[in-house]
């Protein structure tokens, strides 16, 4: 089936952009944006647990379960995510990896109940951990000829960046337009991501 086939293979980027004097910063770039969206997220969700106490009726100890549940399925998926980007391919790890961010960004959105929410928040670090690895993967096997280590530097970067940024917006989406929106922005982010990286990304 072409389709599938397609879907399980990673697509070469266009002409155009492989051949721009700039496509390993593109790329880089793209890596970084995956990374920052990460913990952007992890920002805002952490000024959303007193409206989701509240919603759910519940108390703190349980919803503490949206931030620490995610923290700990990321670090038990890290290993797992690593060897699936090397044997299925960096790029398609990434790529993949924010599809998983978004479709669960959308089921938390629409979360009827606190035990959903975390299960699905569970999903959302799988995800993340995908783009992780395949991002860290990516940058340091030469994305940016001969620039290794200032490419691996600005990822390290992104996450301070992203987390920062998180606190900032978190506070202004809850207070203006509910809880549940913390999780939707995901939604259109991790969607471009994925086109970006379609397009911006090497094969690997």
């Amino acid at each position: 089936m072409p389709v599938l086939g397609a879907l399980r293979t990673e697509a070469s980027r266009p002409r155009a952009v492989r051949e721009h004097r700039h496509a390993g910063w593109l790329a880089a770039t793209t890596v970084c944006a995956g990374t920052f969206l990460g913990r952007c997220d992890a920002g805002i969700v952490a000024f959303s647990l007193p409206a989701l106490r509240r919603h759910f009726d519940v108390s703190s100890a349980m919803v503490q379960w949206v931030s620490l549940g995610p923290l700990l399925a990321m670090v038990a998926a890290a290993a797992p995510a690593t060897r699936m980007a090397d044997a299925v391919g960096h790029k398609l790890t990434w790529t993949y990896g924010l599809v998983v961010v978004a479709a669960a960004s959308a089921g938390c959105g629409l979360a009827p109940s606190l035990g959903v929410l975390i299960a699905l928040r569970v999903a959302q670090a799988v995800g993340a951990a995908m783009v992780q690895a395949g991002g860290l993967a990516l940058l340091s096997t030469g994305v940016v000829p001969g620039r290794p280590r200032a490419a691996v530097g600005l990822l390290r970067a992104a996450p301070l960046l992203g987390l920062e940024a998180g606190l900032t917006a978190g506070g202004l989406i809850v207070a203006s337009a509910g809880w549940r929106w913390v999780f939707l922005v995901n939604v259109p982010a991790g969607c471009a991501g994925a086109v970006a990286g379609r397009y911006l990304l090497p094969r690997t």
